[in-house]
């Protein structure tokens, strides 16, 4: 049987929270309710009842009779006269509804509260009413300075990485799907400047911005994505620390058992893997090509509403029209002008120039398959050509070779600079290429560490090599 999302929901909400909005007064509703969260977002405590009845009195007064021609409803005409009369039973609505909680003063008066569940609608409803769009760039900062700061291996910082790239996913998400909504919204344009306005004014401003291509030009996310993927494979590759991070989890209540906080960690983290290694560049691709679609058929409108009346049966009306004004002013047989024989050639023949230099087109031939004759390969040739295909392969170098030699070189020890590696032939200098090479490798047992870009000379300073460190990767259970 599948999950009951709809019963959790409603567990937590008032069985009556969406009922206002099934009504004719379902606007003014969200007006008050928008009156409400923006004083409550300026205040630390709660809000007096009085005022915000001044706030739904002044608001019912602005609206004038538009507020009253509603439909009734419950007896909304009969029993409330006055703007105030109208705001303490709008109020009243409000609380029984579960939108709003009065709460009681020692002094006998009533203070007003938003509460949470209602609190997290309205700041939705208040993102769709605004157009509010993710800020990437800000997103991507986050994640990378979570992952490659001083508390990198913290679960709090994972953790927060986790929830920053969720909502920049969601981001582009939404982004996506308005490109799609407003692909279909061209299509409704009646004239040239309705559809300017929404390429320019809408949509440039609204859904791309600058933010999608700070995103894609300056901020391009490949900036930010080795950095956090290195993050993430360290996080994975370090086994002691996502044990030590568990158990912090469990103390500080986070999750309920050891094994529970080591697969909260390990989600986190392969989310964050597959979000930045594959699914953002499938996803960037879909809105590059809902985009291209988008400009597409804006090109296309525009043409089509610019070129309207100016196509062949605007033009036979024009030259009927003029016929038409000949035949009252001269008679029916007046010589008809040579500009509108003219005019009125819409389908010119033109016979094929036998000085072409183009062929005309011919009729496709019918294929008749014939066999192919088989041509033996002498052995000679076959030995030959498989004694180079053995050679090519014997000198590819592996990632498991590459390991043998890594392990080599370090023995007992756990780290080496590579300024430190034998380098006295050619065979070591191409090992040491495959190391760098092979160094982000899953399957690779080192990684390399220190500031890229970084040199340092050896060989009495006539060679420079990378300042890097060759460490031993911790071996997992």
């Amino acid at each position: 049987m599948m999950q009951s999302y709809g019963k959790e929901f409603f567990a937590q909400v008032p069985e009556n929270l969406f009922s206002i909005f099934s009504r004719s007064l379902k606007e003014i509703y969200v007006d008050l309710l928008f009156l409400v969260y923006r004083e409550y977002n300026k205040r630390i405590y709660t809000l007096s009842r009085d005022h915000i009845i001044d706030l739904f009195t002044e608001y019912l007064e602005s609206m004038g009779e538009q507020a009253w021609q509603a439909e009734d409803e419950g007896g909304w005409e009969n029993a409330a006269k006055g703007a105030r009369e109208r705001a303490h039973q709008l109020l009243r609505r409000l609380v029984d509804t579960g939108w709003l909680s009065l709460e009681p003063e020692l002094d006998y008066t009533f203070r007003i509260s938003i509460p949470d569940y209602a609190i997290a609608l309205l700041e939705a409803m208040n993102k769709i009413r605004t157009g509010y769009r993710v800020e990437f760039k800000g997103r991507i900062l986050s994640i990378y300075q979570n992952l490659t700061g001083s508390e990198g291996f913290s679960y709090v910082a994972l953790q927060q990485a986790y929830e920053s790239t969720r909502e920049l996913i969601d981001g582009l998400k939404s982004l996506n799907h308005s490109i799609k909504h407003y692909t279909e919204k061209l299509l409704e344009a009646e004239d040239v400047s309705a559809i300017l306005n929404q390429i320019y004014d809408e949509y440039q401003t609204k859904v791309l911005g600058e933010q999608y291509y700070r995103l894609k030009t300056s901020e391009h996310i490949s900036k930010y994505r080795t950095g956090i993927l290195k993050s993430i494979r360290e996080w994975q590759a370090n086994r002691a620390e996502i044990d030590r991070q568990a158990g912090i989890m469990v103390r500080e209540k986070r999750a309920p058992d050891r094994a529970a906080a080591e697969n909260m960690l390990y989600d986190w983290l392969e989310y964050i893997e597959s979000t930045f290694s594959k699914e953002m560049d499938k996803l960037l691709g879909e809105i590059d090509r809902r985009n291209a679609r988008y400009a597409r058929s804006a090109a296309d409108r525009l043409r089509f509403k610019l070129r309207r009346g100016m196509g062949s049966g605007r033009h036979i009306f024009n030259v009927l029209a003029y016929l038409g004004k000949l035949a009252r002013e001269s008679g029916e047989k007046a010589q008809v002008p040579g500009e509108i024989a003219r005019s009125i050639a819409l389908f010119p023949q033109a016979a094929v120039d036998t000085g072409s230099l183009k062929k005309p087109p011919a009729a496709r031939q019918i294929h008749k398959p014939q066999p192919l004759r088989v041509v033996p390969v002498p052995d000679e040739v076959r030995r030959k050509k498989l004694s180079q295909f053995g050679s090519r392969v014997a000198q590819e170098v592996t990632v498991e070779q590459i390991n043998s030699y890594v392990n080599a070189v370090l023995g007992e020890r756990d780290a080496c600079p590579i300024g430190s590696l034998p380098l006295d032939n050619q065979n070591q200098w191409v090992k040491l290429i495959y190391i760098i090479l092979y160094s982000q490798s899953p399957g690779a047992c080192y990684r390399l560490e220190g500031k890229r870009g970084e040199t340092v000379t050896i060989k009495d300073g006539t060679i420079e090599v990378p300042n890097l460190v060759i460490r031993r990767k911790e071996r997992t259970v």
